[in-house]
């Protein structure tokens, strides 16, 4: 494990779970456009999975039980998520209902009943198959953050058969080629389909071009483990700067800065996925004072829940809706905010627990117990 990859996780789960409580969000940068770290999970995502499996990927059988190691990691909780928001949303419905009709809304002038908010079947089929985020609709359903763990899976598909296929440095130009391509139609689809460049948060495409997005930084994250074995190469000394304090400085200022300038340039936010990669290159080898600050405890407890708190926090958002409506001075939205995030933390926690290393393990046991049928054969 990279501890200061499960660091960076951690933060950018909880920056994303921030940017979308919305508070502080007109006076803070880092959370008014917290949407772009979903883009760091892409690219972290290659890395790791190019680093972990390119080369166990050549062999033909290797390709179903790396799949079925990643579907038992995602799903799971993917599954447990959206049903709680689902039924979470209905039940506010059903409760507003009830007390409309006792008369205990009268305060506020005849609100309308609220009609049940059922998935459909195609909805329920698209999200037991992950291909939600594949385009298939036109607005984001179920739990609405879910739209990036379907295409990471597809990632993964694409990454095992261009692992299967190529070798060497043809493997490396399929990655170029794959990022570049996704990049191109990334950026047509912002700035001729969205008009990004007027309307702004030009990386900001989920259910529509939400899989170009994911391979673009995905791609990107692969070829910084080509690059870190070239400056591996390259001799010590340029390989341990990728690692000192001004490089690690400098290549978080320049996300940092990006943070700042990207709602007047609305275009930066395309270089995000880059930025991201040469940050993760710079931090892969757990060296230099910004690793070691992400592999602080406090930084690893929240790395080891990230999936949890990503995809449970707007189940705890539509339980707090009626609180974030109204308006509140500055010290009750920081207790707010505060207690947000340890709810979120500690319920993150009971689905590692409960969910997710359970399921998790059941997988990886269901893979050893093939494996050791197989070795049994005569």
């Amino acid at each position: 494990m990279i501890k200061s990859f499960e660091g960076s996780r951690g933060v950018a789960a909880l920056l994303v779970a921030l940017f979308h409580l919305k508070l502080f969000a007109p006076q803070l940068a880092l959370i008014r456009n917290g949407y772009l770290l979903v883009d760091l999970f892409f690219v972290m995502s290659g890395f790791l999975m190019c680093l972990l499996y390119s080369q166990k990927l050549e062999r033909p059988g290797a390709m179903p039980p790396f799949l079925l190691r990643r579907f038992g990691r995602l799903f799971p909780l993917l599954v447990f998520a959206s049903v709680a928001y689902v039924l979470v949303l209905n039940l506010k419905s059903a409760l507003r209902n009830l007390a409309m009709a006792h008369g205990y809304l009268a305060s506020h002038g005849t609100p309308a009943m609220l009609a049940q908010d059922w998935p459909t079947w195609g909805e329920v089929a698209s999200t037991l198959t992950l291909t939600h985020g594949m385009g298939l609709f036109d607005h984001l359903i179920l739990n609405p953050v879910s739209w990036s763990i379907s295409v990471e899976f597809y990632a993964y598909v694409l990454f095992a058969t261009l692992c299967l296929l190529f070798r060497a440095r043809l493997r490396t130009a399929a990655f170029l080629l794959f990022a570049i391509v996704a990049g191109a139609l990334l950026a047509w689809a912002g700035v001729v389909w969205r008009d990004c460049l007027a309307a702004g948060r030009c990386l900001d495409v989920t259910y529509d071009f939400g899989y170009a997005r994911c391979v673009a930084g995905f791609m990107l994250g692969a070829l910084m483990v080509h690059l870190r074995l070239y400056l591996d190469r390259c001799g010590a000394r340029l390989r341990d700067g990728m690692d000192s304090a001004p490089v690690q400085l400098a290549l978080l200022a320049l996300p940092g800065a990006g943070l700042l300038l990207v709602e007047a340039w609305p275009a930066l936010g395309f270089a995000f996925p880059a930025l991201f990669a040469l940050l993760i290159l710079s931090l892969c080898r757990d060296r230099g004072p910004l690793s070691r600050l992400l592999a602080g405890r406090p930084f690893q407890l929240l790395g080891e829940r990230s999936y949890s708190v990503y995809m449970l926090h707007p189940v705890l958002l539509l339980l707090m809706e009626p609180l974030l409506r109204r308006d509140h001075g500055v010290a009750a939205s920081v207790a707010m905010m505060a207690g947000y995030v340890v709810l979120l933390v500690w319920l993150s926690g009971h689905t590692l627990a409960w969910i997710e290393q359970p399921c998790r393990d059941w997988f990886n046991g269901l893979l050893m117990r093939r494996r050791n049928k197989l070795q049994a054969l005569p």
